[in-house]
């Protein structure tokens, strides 16, 4: 046997179910029939403590017949549609749970957002992703960045918090703009902090400001690559100016060697980098 119902007539026939909460008797289900009456559900072993609460009040009460285990089965079948709508609901909570909905990068070091993702992604986490397993790698390579003391993974509620914490007494900031090292064309930026000044594929002068300071700030963290080009005569074998080539402008791109009356003239393109409190 599952539970007990009850059938209560009277004026404010609802204010019994209240009384019986009083009580300490747990009500499963109530419902009003009509307007003076209300039939509810309790548990079987408090049928009698449901007379004994209730007697002596003006209240004609009627105990319906109990609900065993036929009725139950019926009921189970009626709301099968429900039951399975919920399991549903609590599986996908379940699946959603270890899955990776959203992320939060905090702490001082919250600027390194877009390189924090960008280890994320490479590392498979990502939004909708299982929650990483490999947290020391993760972790580790964002340690390396310039200023980084601190880092630290975890996950709640679907939410991955990166917490990274930097040191800013570590090493003395270097005041001022990141300018271009070279006449050519910007190949890649990347500005933590501060505000850049130009685009991927501008041309500029060396010399020229990349990233300045954000507003209220006097140094910024940035690095820049700027492709120009190459045109340069050695003497000596090809061989030989092709090396020394490499060794005053490293890896020339389009590199072309052509023969000279005083040896040999390289031309292309390298790249020219340069930096501002970032490694």
């Amino acid at each position: 046997m599952f539970g007990a119902e009850f059938t209560v007539e009277g004026l404010s026939a609802e204010r019994a179910v209240e009384k019986l909460a009083q009580g300490g008797v747990p009500v499963l289900s109530a419902e009003k029939i009509q307007k003076n009456a209300v039939r509810f559900r309790v548990d079987g072993k408090h049928s009698k403590k449901v007379f004994a609460i209730l007697q002596g009040s003006c209240y004609n009460i009627t105990k319906s017949r109990p609900i065993g285990w036929a009725r139950a089965v019926r009921s189970l079948a009626a709301h099968a549609g429900l039951l399975a709508g919920a399991a549903l609901f609590w599986c996908a909570v379940a699946f959603f749970q270890g899955r990776v909905l959203k992320i939060d990068v905090v702490g001082s070091g919250a600027y390194y957002r877009s390189e924090v993702l960008s280890v994320l992604t490479e590392s498979g986490a990502g939004l909708f992703s299982p929650v990483p397993q490999e947290k020391a790698a993760i972790t580790a390579r964002i340690l390396s960045f310039p200023r980084v003391s601190f880092c630290s993974l975890s996950h709640e509620g679907g939410v991955l918090t990166v917490c990274v914490e930097v040191e800013d007494e570590a090493l003395p900031l270097v005041v001022g703009a990141l300018t271009a090292p070279a006449d050519g064309t910007v190949e890649s930026l990347t500005v933590v902090r501060g505000r850049a000044c130009v685009s991927v594929g501008d041309e500029v002068r060396a010399g020229d400001p990349v990233a300045e300071p954000a507003a209220g700030e006097n140094y910024v963290i940035a690095r820049v690559a700027v492709r120009y080009a190459v045109d340069a005569e050695y003497t000596g074998s090809e061989e030989s100016a092709r090396a020394q080539s490499y060794l005053d402008y490293g890896e020339i791109a389009d590199l072309q060697s052509q023969k000279t009356g005083n040896g040999w003239r390289i031309t292309g393109s390298a790249l020219a980098i340069a930096a501002v409190n970032l490694g």
